[in-house]
């Protein structure tokens, strides 16, 4: 599994980091800066790590991991030969992860596009975090529609200075209309 998801994610254009116990992702994960980790939760002895994460030894190790990539804000997708719904959605609710690929149905494409949403996601949650909380606040007003006067009366300032940040807005997103900035 370990040489599959290396593969995959080399190309896909991953710098990947492949551990081969708990030890190892812990110590890449305290020293090195990840975008993305993939965790076998139930491959004993095995960690594939993508760009920053490993797969893990036992289970609650691989748990471990979860909580340290939560903790870190590394998004994780988990690969798991564990397939009981409940346990899925606990390790969704608890842990935060993008995606789940149960092994049984492993299928590299669906793979890819798990790797690739999760990779847009967290760069479009990079790009917001750029903005101030007042150039985000006359976003999220951009976002529910409302015109430059309508945003400038919500937020007690002039028309112009609504214009200034939206320029901002528009800078630090690289866009150059409304609606593409509401679609980040």
């Amino acid at each position: 599994w370990r040489s599959i998801l290396e593969e995959l994610l080399t190309d896909l254009g991953f710098n990947v980091r492949a551990c081969a116990s708990f030890g190892d992702a812990i110590g890449f994960m305290r020293k090195d800066k990840f975008s993305l980790a993939v965790v076998d939760l139930s491959l004993k002895g095995t960690v594939a790590l993508n760009l920053e994460e490993p797969s893990e030894t036992s289970n609650s190790e691989g748990y471990q991991l979860l909580e340290n990539a939560r903790a870190l804000g590394i998004p994780t997708i988990v690969v798991s030969g564990m397939a009981e719904a409940q346990e899925i959605q606990r390790i969704y609710t608890e842990h935060s992860i993008s995606a789940y690929i149960e092994k049984q149905t492993f299928n590299r494409s669906a793979f890819l596009r798990a790797v690739e949403e999760t990779h847009a996601a967290q760069q479009s949650t990079s790009e917001l975090s750029a903005l101030t909380e007042r150039e985000r606040e006359v976003l999220d007003l951009l976002a529910q529609g409302l015109t430059n006067k309508e945003i400038a009366e919500k937020l007690f300032i002039t028309t112009n200075t609504v214009k200034r940040h939206l320029k901002a807005v528009f800078e630090k997103l690289d866009v150059h209309t409304r609606s593409a900035a509401t679609a980040k």
